[in-house]
């Protein structure tokens, strides 16, 4: 290897005589950035987590998840499990471009207040020929990204709802907005009809919320199976598709750091299959991932669970665009 004296020239920047030296720059899986037009994905944080009835820390899943993918090169590739979504030895890094659009300044607003603003940068957003993923926070967080995505296309939506529970609520500790009210309030407002969601698996609903839902949804989703006829036939009547994926959905073995954990769950090879379930559909517009709370995240393991899921959700759009 040239020593740095022999490879540098008094008119570089300090940088630029490290080069070689220095780690790479923090970014996606080690995703380059698009410099002269729209990238195919933005990836924006949503750091908020006052909605949370149990347990606070979501608020820093979005840096989190930034530190667990960092230059994770030897990561960008679709993980082995069945069969893979693109027979490609390419990286992510050399297929698509992702804008790393920051976090939203959300800090202490009350619920009424930050709806309008998460509201408002959805809207902005969905303007874009990006695919977009937001990063959350709790499970509020939905709401009013998908009240901001309808406001900027009027056609009709689905919603697919990858959750422990029903988040069905009329209302939590007497609160409208709380990340247990979001499908109520997402259907109350007719953002998305109540028949073109698809929440699973539920386990942890109460029964008055199942007994609410099921007729509405008309069948027992059970298997995974049962899902995937579900997700093709609501994709068939929508235009598009939001995908919100609560971490709690995966079991705590896996996934131990998420601010509101039961018992049972899928496993993160169940989640991946859902995940390419749902893109198989041709539908998905946009995403979010939410509920990872690294505050109980003692060894590690949900930032892992988070990073895959995050790069399924990737190879998901990367499939997409390929197919344009």
């Amino acid at each position: 290897m040239q020593s740095v004296v022999e490879t540098t020239r008094p008119d570089m920047t300090l940088r630029e005589k490290l080069d070689g030296y220095l780690r790479l720059e923090r970014s996606f899986f080690g995703i380059p950035e698009e410099e002269d037009k729209e990238p195919d994905i933005g990836i924006l944080g949503v750091p908020y987590d006052l909605t949370s009835s149990h347990t606070p820390g979501s608020r820093f899943g979005p840096d989190a998840i930034r530190k667990a993918t960092d230059n994770e090169r030897s990561h960008g590739y679709p993980l082995l499990i069945g069969k893979g979504p693109i027979d490609s030895h390419k990286p992510l890094s050399e297929i698509i471009t992702l804008e790393d659009i920051g976090d939203l300044e959300v800090g202490v607003q009350l619920p009424e207040s930050v709806e309008v603003h998460i509201s408002e940068v959805a809207k902005i957003l969905a303007a874009s020929n990006s695919s977009l993923i937001f990063l959350g926070g709790d499970h509020f967080i939905t709401y009013p990204i998908m009240k901001g995505l309808k406001r900027a296309s009027q056609g009709k939506w689905g919603l697919f709802y990858l959750d422990s529970h029903a988040d069905f609520y009329k209302d939590y500790g007497g609160a409208d907005l709380s990340h247990a009210s979001t499908v109520r309030r997402i259907a109350e407002q007719d953002i998305v009809d109540l028949q073109d969601i698809v929440v699973y698996d539920m386990r942890c609903a109460p029964p008055d919320q199942r007994v609410e839902l099921q007729p509405l949804i008309s069948e027992d989703l059970i298997t995974i199976e049962d899902v995937a006829v579900r997700f093709r036939n609501v994709s068939s009547a929508v235009e598009r598709v939001h995908l919100s994926i609560d971490l709690d959905i995966l079991d705590p073995i896996y996934a131990p750091g998420v601010s509101h954990p039961e018992s049972g769950g899928v496993s993160v090879e169940q989640l991946v299959t859902l995940i390419r379930l749902a893109f198989a559909t041709g539908k998905i517009y946009s995403v979010d991932i939410v509920e990872f709370n690294p505050l109980l995240d003692e060894n590690g393991l949900t930032a892992i669970a988070a990073r895959d899921v995050l790069k399924e959700v990737l190879w998901g759009f990367t499939i997409a665009k390929q197919k344009v």
